[in-house]
C-alpha cells in the first residue's frame, strides 16, 4: 500500500498540466449564444466606424461594388466597377484627404488625385462638395452612408439587448 502512494505521487508530478475544458453551462440556450455573439459584432463595428480604415474600406466598397439609392440623391445609386480593387484603395485615401483628413497612406492618395479628378469630379465636384445637392458630399464629416450605417447598427444593438435581458 505504501508503494501505491510513492507511483501515484510519481505519477502526478511527472505529468504536464492538462488544458482545462470549459464547458458551456447547461442554463445558457444556443440562441444566447448566438445573440451574444451578435452583439460582439456590432459593439466591434460601431468601435471601428470612426476610424479612417472603416472610412477608406466603406469608399472603396462603393467603387467597387456601387451603391445603393438609400441615401435619397436625386442621382440615384451610383454603378460600381469605376476602378480596380487597387486603385479603388488608393482613390478612397484620395477622398478621405478632401476633408482635411489624413489617409492611411497620403502618397499613394496623391497619385490617385487625377484620377478622381477624371473620373469622380464630374458628379462630386473637383473638391468632393457634390454638385447641387444631387451627388453626395464626400467630406462630410462623418459620410452620410456611414452616419446612416451608425443608426442602424445602434437601433439594432438595443434591439438585441432588449432580447438578451428578456431571455
Amino acid at each position: 500500500m505504501k508503494y501505491f502512494f510513492l507511483v501515484l505521487v510519481l505519477l502526478l508530478v511527472g505529468r504536464e498540466k492538462e488544458t482545462i475544458k470549459t464547458q458551456k453551462p447547461l442554463h445558457v440556450k444556443a440562441s444566447q449564444e448566438t445573440l451574444y455573439v451578435k452583439i460582439q459584432n456590432i459593439e466591434n463595428e460601431l468601435k471601428r466606424i470612426k476610424t479612417i480604415s472603416y472610412l477608406e474600406n466603406y469608399i472603396s466598397n462603393i467603387i467597387i461594388n456601387g451603391s445603393s439609392n438609400n441615401l435619397g440623391f436625386p442621382a440615384g445609386n451610383m454603378q460600381g466597377g469605376f476602378a480596380y480593387k487597387s486603385d479603388a484603395k488608393d482613390i478612397a485615401r484620395f477622398v478621405v484627404t478632401l476633408s482635411h483628413q489624413k489617409s492611411s497612406d497620403d502618397k499613394r492618395a496623391k497619385k490617385a488625385e487625377i484620377f478622381f479628378s477624371s473620373n469622380c469630379g464630374g458628379c462630386h465636384g473637383q473638391r468632393g462638395k457634390g454638385l447641387h445637392g444631387s451627388f453626395p458630399n464626400l467630406t462630410r464629416k462623418p459620410l452620410l452612408g456611414i452616419e446612416k450605417r451608425k443608426k442602424a447598427l445602434l437601433v439594432q444593438l438595443n434591439s438585441l439587448q432588449s432580447q438578451n435581458t428578456l431571455e
